[in-house]
């Protein structure tokens, strides 16, 4: 087990992600609610496929929100699946989501922040981090990616998916607002709502992403674009064209696609 002791106060605050967050702001939240958490969106099942994750293995969800994905992973046979989160309110929740379906044996919910996660080393064959990543400063990332390296077998894998990329805010957006001096006003400096300026410290491109986990000793890096088109800031919605546009060409699809995937794998030896 990793031994305990103190890590510096997070850049975000586990109070901003409070039970509004995680049952209106984020992704899956729309099923979660409705269903009272009895039902989750497709895209844990999805992601678990995704990832290769195969029955008997034991998953470690970093971030794992309303337990969404560790409930989906029982479910596909993993015979274990621990979440950790260090906001009060996701713990509540993700432990309402394994209550309500008869707390699976399995299951385990920690508060924990993920720079020191509480379970033992070389135990895990699959460590997730879904939209988790861009809320970590560059510091925050490094530390959690050595945790999950710590906690995995050899030769078990990490699996990402962040968004937005970075790269449709910095180039593409700030492009399209210099092509239009005459609206700069409807075309703020900044497109980011308000969640994204108080949550997203560290959002990534492909390059940073493969980085920070070639650096946190993980090999067989896949880091790769996903297929969401994300378009909702933009001031003209008739702007959104340039962004398929972009999506669709190979070489520049980096400043059209809105969110990225990685898998990477912990040395065998």
């Amino acid at each position: 087990m990793q031994e305990s002791g103190s890590v510096p106060a997070p850049e975000v605050a586990p109070e901003t992600y409070d039970r509004e967050y995680y049952t209106h702001g984020c992704m899956g939240a729309e099923e979660w609610t409705e269903s009272d958490g009895r039902t989750f969106s497709g895209l844990y099942a999805g992601a678990l496929k995704m990832a290769g994750m195969e029955p008997g293995w034991g998953v470690l969800d970093i971030g794992c929100g309303r337990g969404d994905l560790v409930l989906t992973a029982l479910q596909m046979k993993a015979a274990e699946a621990v979440g950790i989160d260090y906001a009060p309110a996701a713990i509540e929740l993700a432990r309402q989501t394994l209550h309500v379906a008869g707390d699976p044996e399995g299951g385990r919910i920690e508060l924990a922040d993920a720079r020191r996660i509480p379970v033992d080393s070389d135990h895990f064959d699959l460590a997730t981090l879904l939209d988790v990543v861009e809320h970590l400063t560059p510091e925050e990332l490094a530390r959690s990616l050595s945790e999950a390296h710590r906690a995995l077998k050899p030769g078990g894998r990490v699996f990402i998916h962040t968004m937005p990329n970075a790269l449709i805010y910095e180039i593409t957006y700030r492009l399209q607002r210099h092509a239009r001096p005459g609206r700069a006003k409807r075309w703020p400096a900044d497109p980011r709502n308000d969640g994204e300026r108080a949550m997203h410290v560290n959002e990534q491109t492909l390059g940073s992403l493969r980085k920070a986990l070639k650096a946190a000793g993980f090999e067989r890096l896949d880091v790769r674009l996903g297929e969401w088109i994300y378009t909702d800031f933009l001031p003209e919605p008739a702007s959104a064209r340039a962004y398929r546009a972009l999506a669709r060409i190979p070489g520049l699809r980096q400043l059209g696609v809105g969110d990225l995937f990685a898998t990477a794998y912990k040395p065998a030896s």
